[in-house]
């Protein structure tokens, strides 16, 4: 996943990307993604901007029931790549990258961009039932057989 700021025309161009990123999120999160699609590229004087949404796809762990399912996710993507590398431009609300000419790899930027987008719950199905909080049986592949604890009386009128 490079950017070649020597080829790349004055003006807009489009910018194909596919590619592979370790996401490095931890426990229960997709390990990796397979990101792809097109970036819209705005080669200006000193600086190349290049945008666009992505997409994302991986294998997640349900929150619900803990099995693993394939999951997609948009990826939206703003970064800039200044060319004066002089330039006093630290703060920015896009990514920014300082480079003056050739490959920019764009491989960090896209996972950062992956991993800021990666849903906060990621769940197998909404009809998902989860797991039993008393045997940890899987409810989706029917009842557990637990012996249900009638409720106290004084709990009822909560939701």
């Amino acid at each position: 996943m490079y950017l070649d700021l020597d080829r790349t025309p004055a003006g807009r161009s489009e910018l194909g990307v596919t590619g592979k990123v370790a996401l490095g999120l931890g426990d229960g999160y997709a390990p990796e993604a397979t990101i792809s699609g097109e970036l819209t590229l705005q080669n200006l004087e000193s600086r190349v901007l290049a945008s666009g949404t992505l997409q994302a796809s991986g294998i997640a762990e349900c929150a619900r029931c803990l099995a693993a399912f394939p999951l997609g996710w948009d990826v939206p993507v703003e970064l800039m790549v200044l060319r004066d590398t002089h330039s006093d431009e630290t703060e920015s609300e896009t990514l920014l990258i300082m480079q003056r000419d050739g490959e920019v790899d764009l491989s960090d930027a896209l996972r950062e961009c992956a991993a800021l987008a990666y849903p906060q719950m990621t769940v197998c199905g909404q009809e998902c039932r989860g797991l039993c909080a008393s045997c940890g049986a899987d409810l989706n592949g029917g009842p557990c057989g637990c012996v249900e604890e009638p409720v106290d009386p004084r709990w009822e009128g909560l939701p």
